[in-house]
């Protein structure tokens, strides 16, 4: 993906009639769609199985099949997403841990190093409560507060209701915090 790179939908639109053509989804299409959304496919892989390796794996399994099937697709990336988090609930199947250290941050000269410890414990202790969550509320956490998406897009992407969103939300905020002030 290419920070700040704005893709127009006439672009897209334009690759949509080149396409019709040839049958299948247009090279053009499919290299916008990796542009686009390839950062934010590998990110909830990433935060959903916790192994850079994996969600990788999972990201090019994605758009492997965006590849192949896409041609209909009306939002790719709530599609892509959608696949993204399915595969990685394949893989988590397999019984493997969900919290990796790879993300580990530099600290900053303008905080005490106490507080940086604090937040990495922190950090640390928020992961594996998520890691924890039973599904979806685990999905919506990363898709809606991590990620950044709205609750229609979860609810499309999770095959929920907008309510069930809401409610599945609420319980797993409530829970964390709960389970974050116990192990304080």
């Amino acid at each position: 993906m290419v920070p700040g790179l704005k893709i127009s939908e006439s672009a897209i639109a334009e690759s949509d009639r080149e396409s019709e053509d040839g049958g299948g989804l247009s090279s053009l299409r499919f290299r916008l769609a990796v542009m686009r959304y390839g950062g934010i496919v590998y990110r909830v892989a990433h935060l959903l199985l916790g192994d850079r390796h994996e969600a990788e794996d999972v990201s090019q399994e994605a758009f492997l099949r965006y590849w192949q099937r896409g041609k209909g697709v009306e939002r790719p990336k709530e599609w892509l997403l959608a696949v993204t988090r399915n595969a990685c609930l394949d893989r988590l199947r397999r019984v493997r841990p969900l919290v990796s250290t790879d993300d580990v941050l530099e600290p900053s000269e303008d905080r005490d190093p106490l507080w940086h410890v604090q937040q990495l414990e922190l950090g640390d202790r928020l992961r594996g409560e998520i890691a924890r969550l039973p599904e979806p509320q685990r999905s919506l956490v990363i898709l809606f507060d991590v990620q950044g998406l709205d609750g229609a897009a979860c609810a499309r992407i999770l095959g929920l209701s907008t309510n069930q969103v809401k409610v599945y939300l609420h319980r797993a905020r409530r829970r964390l915090r709960r389970d974050l002030e116990e192990s304080s």
